[in-house]
């Protein structure tokens, strides 16, 4: 799918509106998806960190020159 082909809605409510169409318990899933989401992304930081700080130092070890005869 390309870009031109993608259309994007955003409705922004007011939190006393956005009550009236969600229950509360609804709310509180959606809440605690939210930080789960939040929880997934940063684990794929933490993830891409480690391997960057890995490849590092195993890219810094010491070279030895070796003659060829």
């Amino acid at each position: 799918m390309n870009e031109s082909s993608v259309k994007e809605i955003k409705i922004t409510l007011p939190e006393e509106l956005f009550s009236l169409f969600l229950p509360e318990e609804t709310r509180g899933h959606l809440k605690k998806a939210k930080i789960e989401f939040l929880r997934a992304l940063r684990s794929l930081i933490d993830a891409r960190i480690a391997a960057l700080e890995k490849k590092e130092t195993t890219s810094t070890r010491t070279r030895k020159k070796v003659p060829i005869k």
